[in-house]
């Protein structure tokens, strides 16, 4: 019998009908999930005949007949019948046709629609290879799914599969599942919400858990999307509200700031979070935990502590190894005994540098005052539920913040995030000889300076003090360090100075050593890459000069030279300095193929000290990922490309460059001695660890690569890791935070023998103690030397240098020398009494003051000068009115905003890709609506998340300056730094711009408001994700 599709008969709807009657794959896997009901339809020996011109075997179609004729075997047969015909179009077709002669209410079913916007979702769960939903439904637990959909509307479905699976129709339980769930329409702006819900669902329970990325690899991104998307609309229902009226999350615009401590008694309902890290949430599971273990502290850790203990600011100067994170838990406990028996209410804040810290310090402070006293994390890539984030920091009694974080909720408008510097007693700062020029830990400091309530105690933590950049005299040096405690505000600096016996029993210094070696005589690699940057340099300095001589460029002529030392940090900055320049010209093709050409010598440039370092076929692959494979800009002709190219091919050849994959390196000898330190160092103690510090993070990358391939440890190439820094700017060869804890478990626990890692090593990171520090031709500051040396922390410890270049070793030595300095000016600084101390510390405090009265008085003549003046900002392309001149503002150094609560009415918000900063948070752009003539659309700047509010951001180079007292035609000028140094000044953004801006948005379109908010809860999340997708794992080919 001849099968006739049915596709003619349905009414399905267009996007599904095209789909069934294009997608062959989507057709067949969609009626499979009715195989039970179209099975049910065959129900007789002649209806099975219809079906042997589908058999290419007559002998098996009739053994099929004698098996389905048993009834013992029906069952069997029918299986076998349907593995043979369901992935064939025209036996579905003919078995459709048959059921849906019997079954009208199959037909139905089958035909009924789906929407387009759940069809997209729905079809995303049949694979490339159409096969998927076949494994779902086989892999499906589906009583734990139903169990996981929560809404009442899915109440039919979890009915009718729990039938089902009573009477074990297992499978047909999971197909009924599938097909039912996309047909679900809970409202109109819901019609997705089925498939985010069976992400849930299949998310928190373990038999389902491997589904959600086997549909969408994704999955996570797209789900917090959707979450995140849910989380806003609820609060914009249950709390904000849509009636008319502003949110009452936001502080009044002249709300006094609030005074006193709030104590954590009034935010306990909010502590669950603070262990549920670590504990499943209950107080059942709470009680077992166990308590906090005792603090016994050494005498030299007594002494650290006196002063702090006393109430004293204080700084405590320790060796990285000395239990600094002991001391401050030690301090903190006794601060709160103190505040307990004065009656007052207490809460510390803890401030780290680095998001991995963040939780390390918690765990370690968990250990000293679990079970007592609450210790929660915030470094900003926590979930936010609706109450905000000041609540689980309120219900705290210690909280790690890195600073930023803590910066933000100090200066949010919003109630629920809001924090003030009265609601903490003590400020502890990690690794606090950071607190310098414009770090966030001197910004905060800077903040508490200004502020004129009672202010928290402060302690900083550190193991070497700045000297200052350049300064070799004690004096220099003395006065650098008064102004690291000038700006705590800290009146003591705690050293060991009775128990140093003590300390060095427990804090054994390494043997410090310097190991030279030097380059090959020849090395042909190195020359062709010498050669092709000469040529390159040679094509580039001409157009240079004409460009100074046309004074297109504000550089000097002897500017244009290169450097002659090709490898050096010179000439890097060079470079990197020249590309910026050329950036300020107008966009031409000219200007393109210098950034081209010098992006290639920088390319180069690593690659030569890539091959210093390594055997060259590392520097030779990473020199061809990046001018071979590099895929050309947007509306580049590929011209300088490929020239670019062929330069690389005619010089850098890798057969008669004679060097290969499998390349030792012991050709090298800086190679060859690295690899007979570490043999040497492990044929005398296999059980050692070693951390060899690198400059980049590529080179981290290689090198453990190399020292693996070579089996260099225990003859197995998996000994070696390299741990470097989560910087999205260098995601390429960064690792996110996860993956750091990761590799230093490994290496703590003995899974990894040698860490290969950037500077990111050098503090704060819990890497246990190790016996080899090897410093590969790399040194950085005193501080440096001092944080590096303090990780060989075990019994008979070495530090040793491996300087290929003798201004490496000349810097070792200058740090050493700093170092001893140090040491005697920290002594010099002992001698003072405390009282001493104290007034050093206020002059300093008193010198600096007036010298930012200074500034402050410069900068008011300056704006005296400029009083008055207003203008009109226009767009550059129709000269729409944007804003007045009085209405923008500045906004952390670097933002320049609009706070004119109208701009809304003038410009096009659109939302935008989040993207995370330190600050704001990018969350969509903005777009000039034109006049009433034209439509407009030129990008004017962005919209960025700051301190809660929503601002548009305005490009200089987007505006055009109006000045009826010019006769001259609107100036146009590419840089704020311009406009505002003779034309008009632009002020520092206020808490009363901010509430003006959060109020005019919500005001102007509630619905922008929550997209908005949406895409800012979104962005560190994306960030992350982002990281991960872009990270490449380093792979040679054998």
């Amino acid at each position: 019998m001849a099968s006739t599709s049915p596709q003619q008969d349905f009414s399905w709807n267009d996007d599904f009908a095209k789909l069934m009657e294009n997608d062959e794959g989507f057709r067949l896997g969609h009626l499979r999930l009715y195989k039970a009901e179209l099975l049910g339809s065959v129900n007789s020996v002649e209806k099975l005949q219809e079906f042997h011109q589908f058999f290419d075997d007559p002998k098996y179609f009739t053994c099929l007949l004698d098996l389905y004729k048993d009834d013992s075997s029906k069952k069997m047969a029918l299986n076998n019948f349907w593995r043979r015909i369901c992935f064939n179009r025209k036996a579905m077709d003919h078995m459709l046709l048959i059921a849906v002669k019997e079954n009208k209410a199959l037909f139905d079913s089958i035909c009924e629609s789906i929407s387009t916007k759940s069809l997209v979702y729905y079809r995303k769960m049949f694979h490339e290879d159409n096969k998927g939903m076949d494994k779902i439904t086989m892999t499906v637990e589906p009583l734990s799914i139903c169990a996981g959909l929560k809404h009442i509307g899915y109440e039919s479905i979890k009915s009718t599969v729990r039938e089902m699976m009573k009477t074990k129709k297992y499978e047909e339980a999971s197909c009924y599942l599938m097909r039912s769930l996309p047909k679900m329409e809970i409202s109109d702006s819901e019609r997705c919400r089925w498939y985010f819900d069976f992400l849930n669902a299949c998310r928190t329970d373990s038999a389902n858990r491997s589904i959600p990325e086997f549909i969408d690899p994704d999955y996570k991104t797209h789900l917090d999307a959707y979450n995140e998307q849910c989380r806003i609309w609820k609060i914009s229902q249950n709390k904000l509200g849509l009636q008319d009226g502003l949110p009452n999350s936001v502080e009044e615009l002249h709300e006094p700031e609030e005074p006193g401590c709030r104590t954590q008694e009034h935010y306990k309902t909010y502590r669950m979070k603070a262990f549920s890290v670590f504990f499943a949430v209950g107080d059942e599971k709470l009680e077992r935990l166990e308590d906090a273990e005792s603090i016994e502290l050494r005498p030299y850790q007594q002494e650290l502590v006196e002063a702090a203990c006393r109430g004293v600011n204080t700084i405590i100067c320790a060796p990285t190894g000395s239990g600094k994170t002991i001391v401050a838990a030690h301090i903190i406990l006794e601060h709160f005994r103190a505040m307990k028996l004065a009656n007052k209410p207490s809460r510390v804040a803890m401030l780290v540098p680095t998001i991995p810290l963040v939780e390390q310090q918690c765990i370690m402070l968990n250990r000293y005052l679990r079970k007592t006293f609450w210790v929660d994390g915030m470094s900003g890539s926590e979930p936010v539920d609706e109450n905000g984030r000041a609540p689980n920091v309120l219900a705290s009694h210690v909280t790690v913040f890195t600073p930023q974080i803590f910066i933000n909720l100090l200066k949010s408008i919003r109630r629920d995030d809001r924090l003030y510097f009265t609601d903490f007693s003590m400020f502890i700062f990690d690794e606090c000889h950071h607190c310098d020029g414009d770090h966030p830990y001197n910004v905060l400091m800077r903040m508490l300076h200004k502020f004129d309530g009672p202010k928290p105690q402060i302690v900083g933590l550190t193991a070497s003090l700045p000297l200052g950049a350049g300064r070799a005299s004690v004096e220099a040096a003395l006065d650098h360090m008064l102004d690291l405690c000038a700006k705590l505000s800290a009146h003591s600096i705690s050293t060991v100075r009775k128990h140093v016996e003590n300390l060095r029993y427990y804090v054994k210094p390494p043997v410090d050593d310097i190991k030279r070696a030097h380059r090959p005589e020849f090395d042909g690699f190195s020359q062709s890459l010498l050669i092709c940057m000469r040529k390159i340099e040679s094509a580039i300095k001409p157009e240079l000069e004409k460009l100074v001589e046309n004074k297109l460029i504000d550089i000097r002529m002897e500017e244009t030279t290169f450097p002659a030392l090709r490898n050096s940090m010179r000439y890097e900055c060079f470079v990197g300095s020249l590309k910026n320049r050329l950036m300020e010209l107008r966009g031409d093709k000219l200007k393109h193929q210098l950034i081209k050409m010098l992006e290639h010598l920088g390319y180069y440039y690593r690659a030569l000290c890539l091959s210093d370092l390594l055997p060259n076929w590392y520097a030779y692959r990473y020199l061809h990922e990046n001018v071979v494979k590099v895929l050309p800009d947007a509306g580049d002709n590929t011209t300088i490309q490929n020239q670019l190219e062929k330069l690389f091919e005619k010089f850098v050849k890798q057969n008669d460059l004679n060097f290969k994959e499998n390349d030792t390196g012991e050709g090298k000898e800086i190679l060859k001695v690295l690899h007979t330190i570490l043999h040497e160092q492990y044929l005398f103690d296999s059980t050692s660890r070693t951390i060899i510090f690198v400059t980049t993070r590529k080179l981290a990358q290689y090198l453990s690569h190399h020292l693996n391939a070579i089996k260099i440890v225990d003859g197995t190439s998996r000994a070696v890791g390299f741990v470097t820094s989560s910087n999205r700017a260098s995601s390429l060869s960064g690792q996110t935070a996860e993956e750091q804890r990761t590799v230093i478990e490994n290496f703590n626990q003995g899974t990894l023998k040698v860490l290969v890692a950037t500077s990111v090593a050098e503090e704060g990171l819990d890497i246990s103690a190790c016996n080899l520090i090897i410093k590969y031709n790399n040194t950085g500051s005193e501080r440096s030397l001092i944080q590096r040396r303090g990780r060989a922390r075990a019994k008979n410890s070495r530090s040793i240098l491996l300087a290929l270049d003798g201004s490496i070793e000349e810097k070792e030595l200058e740090n050493i020398q700093k170092e001893h300095l140090m040491r005697r000016c920290l002594e010099h600084m002992q001698t003072k009494s405390e009282n001493q101390m104290r007034q050093l510390v206020e002059a300093k405090i008193n010198q600096m003051n007036a010298l930012y009265e200074a500034e402050l008085a410069r900068q008011n003549e300056r704006k005296r000068s400029l009083e008055g003046k207003c203008y009109d900002l226009k767009c550059r392309l129709c000269g729409a009115f944007i804003c007045k001149s009085s209405s923008m503002r500045i906004a952390c150094d670097g933002h320049y905003v609009c706070c004119d609560p109208t701009i809304w009415e003038r410009i096009d918000t659109r939302v935008h890709s989040s993207t995370s900063w330190a600050i704001a948070t990018l969350v969509g752009k903005a777009h000039c609506k034109g006049n009433s003539e034209l439509d407009c659309n030129e990008a004017l700047g962005t919209i960025v998340k700051l301190y809660g509010a929503f601002l548009p951001t305005i490009a200089a180079k987007a505006i055009i300056i109006d000045d009826e007292d010019e006769l001259s035609r609107p100036q146009h000028e590419k840089k704020w730094d311009s406009i505002t140094s003779d034309k008009f000044c632009i002020e520092p953004i206020t808490e009363f711009d901010l509430k003006v801006m959060f109020n005019s948005l919500y005001g102007h379109s509630r619905e922008q408001h929550l997209k908005f908010e949406a895409e800012a809860g979104l962005a560190i999340k994306r960030s992350l994700t982002e990281m991960k997708k872009e990270k490449r794992s380093f792979i040679i080919e054998e």
